[in-house]
């Protein structure tokens, strides 16, 4: 069990096992879809560059996309316990010192890298989140300059290394939420060796180059809203109406697909903004009050307004949750423990994007050592080895059918909410309704004027 960083670029048989767990549970947490992964070049070296808005999640979601082993670079100070150290670098983390590590620290680096020029040889692929820390908006922030410095470093001490970077895009339908949808883009692959001829003369300013071009590669892949002062102007309209001009439209309704409509409707806007910015104020203002509106009735953008076959369904969607209850409830019995205390301590949490990373965690913990002791428990009271397999079934497929319950039930609350305002006959859901069609017909001219 490699947990040296001497060995950390080695294939470990028991991370393998654990990641199968890690991954069943991650693809559990996160229904996710990916793109671009076969275009990925052969036979290279490649270093991966995500951005970086949900914590832990985001390095998983990278781990989950296949079956490889990718070392990942993370800040120091997360090192600190050797205890922690240890189980950091079992699961192929390495860290990277920063001045605020302290100055003594920073030789340390030369270590690191010597071990990183390892990892690339190897071609396991370098993970590295060039942010440097996780934001809670979907906005690309400023990128740090140590991939470049490693990357151009890396291939000036091996020029038989093609390094090769991969921009990656990963796009949360909702950071917490289990069953979310996420989706994972790998964008083009550029090598560093352009490059090198600048680095040689003026490292600084072969940094900045690299810098910058692989920004414009991230952004590519991922929402961006740059857009400070308007930020949620552009997200309640790409939330409300992505999905539905993809339908209209005929387009695959798929994650990777509503990513590209939500990426459209934000370049549309911007030319708006940027040719007239009259027409973009008045878009907003009615943005703003839709958001608003939205909110103070607790409805969910992208859930209004309700279709006719959500209506006519609703009573079929309330039988199915009545009926189907005691097995929720009985599902949540099993799992009580896992599922319970993963919220209680995610909650105490101020730092919202950590949430799903510390459920997620402990959840997977919790759940396999509750596993093991509710089967062995089990087994003895039933001394039935048929019995018990059909219980670890029962276990696994408890989580599927709390979750699934869960969300259909969140679905038919925001269905009865909507109906329920409808039936008022409130003058604002009159106003809630026209803002509706009046966003989604600037939206049809933006895009198609952009």
């Amino acid at each position: 069990m490699p947990t040296t960083k001497g060995e950390v670029e080695k294939w470990s048989l028991a991370y393998y096992i654990l990641k199968q767990w890690v991954d069943l549970g991650f693809h559990f947490y996160f229904s996710t879809t990916v793109s671009g992964l076969k275009s990925l070049p052969k036979n290279k070296t490649l270093i991966f560059a995500p951005n970086h808005q949900n914590a832990l999640m985001d390095a998983l979601a990278i781990l989950s996309v296949k079956t490889w082993q990718p070392v990942f670079l993370a800040r120091a100070d997360i090192f600190k316990k050797p205890l922690l150290s240890k189980m950091l670098t079992f699961i192929k983390i390495m860290p990277v010192y920063r001045m605020r590590d302290g100055y003594e620290n920073l030789q340390r680096n030369d270590e690191i890298f010597n071990k990183t020029i390892d990892v690339l040889r190897n071609q396991n692929g370098l993970v590295i989140l060039p942010e440097g820390n996780h934001g809670d908006l979907k906005r690309l922030r400023p990128l740090k300059k140590g991939i470049a410095r490693i990357a151009l470093q890396a291939f000036e001490a091996d020029s038989s290394l093609d390094i090769m970077i991969v921009p990656v895009g990963l796009d949360y339908d909702h950071y917490s939420r289990v069953g979310s949808k996420l989706h994972v883009r790998f964008g083009e692959a550029f090598s560093v060796k352009p490059f090198m001829n600048v680095y040689k003369e003026n490292p600084a300013k072969a940094y900045n180059m690299l810098i910058s071009h692989l920004e414009k590669g991230i952004k590519a892949e991922m929402i961006d809203i740059e857009e400070e002062k308007y930020y949620s102007v552009y997200e309640v309209l790409i939330n409300s109406f992505a999905n539905g001009i993809v339908e209209e439209r005929g387009l695959p309704k798929n994650h990777s697909t509503v990513v590209d409509m939500q990426q459209d409707i934000i370049k549309g806007i911007n030319h708006l903004r940027d040719n007239s910015n009259d027409d973009f104020l008045l878009l907003a203002a009615d943005a703003l009050e839709y958001r608003l509106l939205l909110s103070r009735r607790g409805i969910t953008p992208g859930f209004f307004p309700l279709g006719l076959l959500h209506k006519v369904g609703l009573f079929p969607l309330a039988l199915a949750l009545l009926v189907t209850l005691p097995l929720f409830i009985a599902s949540f019995i099993n799992i009580i423990v896992p599922v319970a205390v993963a919220k209680l301590i995610s909650n105490k949490f101020e730092d919202k994007q950590f949430i799903s990373s510390v459920r997620f965690v402990i959840g997977l913990v919790l759940s396999l050592l509750m596993l093991i002791i509710q089967t062995i428990a089990f087994a003895l009271f039933t001394m039935s080895l048929l019995y018990s397999a059909i219980y670890i079934v029962g276990f696994i497929a408890s989580f599927y059918i709390f979750f699934v319950w869960k969300r259909w039930a969140r679905i038919f609350g925001q269905r009865v909410n909507i109906i329920g305002h409808g039936l008022k006959g409130s003058n604002r859901m009159n106003r809630l309704a026209e803002l509706h069609a009046s966003l989604h017909s600037q939206l049809m001219v933006i895009l198609n004027n952009s």
